[in-house]
């Protein structure tokens, strides 16, 4: 069993998956005053069972209005070993509200085995924003894209002792970049959100920073996994640079928590 809890106006998924050794547990949460079960199945498995996550959509996911929402599911083991699956990032399908969603968890399919244990799951939230008009350059137009070096840092300091299911906001800071014919000011930043290295999405922005920043604070992440980020500029014409310069969230705060 598992339960959602409210955030930033929405919900996320919270849940215990079983490993080899583990028993599933309960987290009861509250969506709009009601619980939401959240199903794991098999109770218990193998390092190589294939779990299935299932729950009841409370809300709607997918282009709604001017926002694309998207869930992910994440999840951890307590303690991982060399040689097994340490951080699971699988996408959820979109859903109409209530909707049963199930999402298959094959461990051969990400890449390993489970590790021996159990593992902290949650489902994110993922918003970006949805132009109504994408402007793309013509032919014989501006088809140049920005110079941009990327991303410079992504920090965080999360005060007080480390537990599950806490959040983390990262800042993520750049240097502007510059076009041949957008104005610095009027370039906008894409930014790619993921829980591996190297596991970015280029075809869907997990948000966009507004035209002309420099700086952006992300939405609460799981503090007890990692967090990759890649920035990319987009210019008025459409054109987007293709620079891959990635930094890993750090939270030096974390030396100080007992």
């Amino acid at each position: 069993m598992g339960g959602y809890g409210a955030r930033m106006g929405r919900v996320s998924v919270w849940f215990l998956l079983p490993g080899a050794a583990g028993l599933m547990l309960a987290h009861a949460g509250l969506a709009g005053g009601r619980a939401v079960p959240v199903v794991v199945a098999p109770a218990v498995g193998g390092s190589a069972t294939i779990f299935v996550v299932s729950f009841r959509a409370p809300v709607r996911t997918g282009v709604v209005g001017s926002i694309r929402l998207r869930d992910l599911l994440i999840a951890a083991p307590v303690a991982a070993g060399g040689g097994c699956i340490g951080h699971v990032s699988v996408p959820v399908p979109d859903a109409h509200r209530a909707a049963l969603v199930r999402v298959r968890l094959d461990p051969i399919a990400l890449g390993g085995r489970w590790c021996t244990g159990t593992y902290h799951g949650k489902v994110i939230e993922l918003q970006t924003a949805v132009c109504p008009l994408t402007v793309r350059a013509a032919p014989g137009g501006d088809r140049t894209p920005p110079v941009f070096a990327g991303i410079e840092q992504a920090f965080a300091c999360t005060p007080g002792p480390q537990r599950p299911g806490q959040t983390t906001q990262y800042t993520l800071s750049w240097h502007a970049a510059s076009d041949n014919i957008t104005p610095a000011a009027q370039i906008v930043y894409d930014i790619y959100f993921a829980t591996t290295s190297g596991g970015e999405d280029y075809a869907h922005p997990t948000w966009t920073a507004i035209a002309g920043a420099t700086s952006f604070r992300t939405p609460g992440l799981p503090s007890h996994g990692d967090a990759f980020f890649v920035v990319r500029a987009r210019d008025s014409a459409g054109n987007e640079d293709t620079n891959t310069r990635e930094q890993m969230g750090v939270d030096p705060c974390v030396a100080f928590r007992g």
